[in-house]
C-alpha cells in the first residue's frame, strides 16, 4: 500500500452568482463541479487482513500476561496491548466505513482549483469538487485512511449566456491516467457531452 504523506490543507473560495434556476442554466455556474465517488475494492480485504493480524497479536499478548513475567516484561506486554487495541479500533472503523461505501477524507488539496471545503476527518459517500476554470485540467491530492493519491482530470470549458449573465459549464470530462495514482478510475457519463452535471468519476482504491 502507499505511504502516508501529510498534505497541507488548503481553503478555496467559491464565488457563486445569484441565479434563478432557468432550464438552460441547470448544472452550470461560475465554478462547475465534478461528482466523485470512492470505492474500496482492494483496500477492503487488505484492511480486513490487518484487522485479523492485530486481533491475533492481542490474543497472544493477553495469553502471555497469564505467564509468570517480571515487572518490566509485564509493562512491555501491557503497553503493546494498548497500541494493538488502538490499531484494532482504527482498522475496524475503516472496515465498517468501507462496507457502507463510505470514505474518510483527511485532507483534500487542489493545485490551481477553487475548492470550497476544508476536508479533515470528513466521512463521505460521494461528493463534488470544483474545477479550475482558468485551465483545461485540474489536479487533486487526497489523503485518506493513511493513503495518498492524485487525480488529474481534463475537460473543455464552455461559456453560456443566460438571462441573468454569463455562466460556465464543462464538457468532455476525462482522466489523465499517467498522473492519477488510484488503483483504477472509471468515468461514467450520463450524456454524450460528459458534462459536469451528468458525469461521475469512480475512484477505486
Amino acid at each position: 500500500m502507499r505511504n502516508s504523506i501529510r498534505l497541507i490543507p488548503l481553503f478555496f473560495i467559491i464565488i457563486l452568482a445569484a441565479c434563478d434556476e432557468e432550464e438552460e442554466c441547470v448544472g452550470c455556474n461560475l465554478n462547475p463541479k465534478i461528482k466523485i465517488k470512492f470505492e474500496a475494492i482492494t483496500s477492503k480485504p487488505y484492511i480486513d487482513s490487518l484487522f485479523m493480524a492485530v486481533t491475533t497479536r492481542i490474543e497472544e499478548g493477553e495469553e502471555r500476561l497469564q505467564d509468570s513475567l517480571s515487572v518490566d516484561e509485564k509493562t512491555i506486554v501491557e503497553n503493546s496491548l494498548v497500541e494493538f487495541r488502538l490499531d484494532s479500533a482504527t482498522l475496524n472503523e475503516d472496515y465498517m466505513l468501507f462496507r457502507s461505501n463510505k470514505t474518510r477524507i483527511d485532507v483534500l488539496e487542489a493545485k490551481g482549483a477553487i475548492l470550497n471545503t476544508l476536508f479533515q476527518d470528513t466521512v463521505i459517500r460521494d461528493f463534488a469538487v470544483p474545477v479550475d476554470m482558468q485551465h483545461d485540467t485540474s489536479t487533486f491530492y487526497f489523503t485518506y485512511h493513511g493513503f495518498t493519491d492524485t487525480l488529474q482530470i481534463f475537460y473543455q470549458r464552455d461559456v453560456i449566456q443566460t438571462f441573468d449573465g454569463v455562466r460556465m459549464k464543462i464538457n468532455g470530462i476525462g482522466v489523465n491516467q499517467e498522473i492519477s495514482t488510484f488503483d483504477s478510475i472509471r468515468v461514467k457519463c450520463y450524456n454524450v457531452e460528459c458534462s459536469n452535471d451528468q458525469t461521475t468519476i469512480f475512484l477505486y482504491f
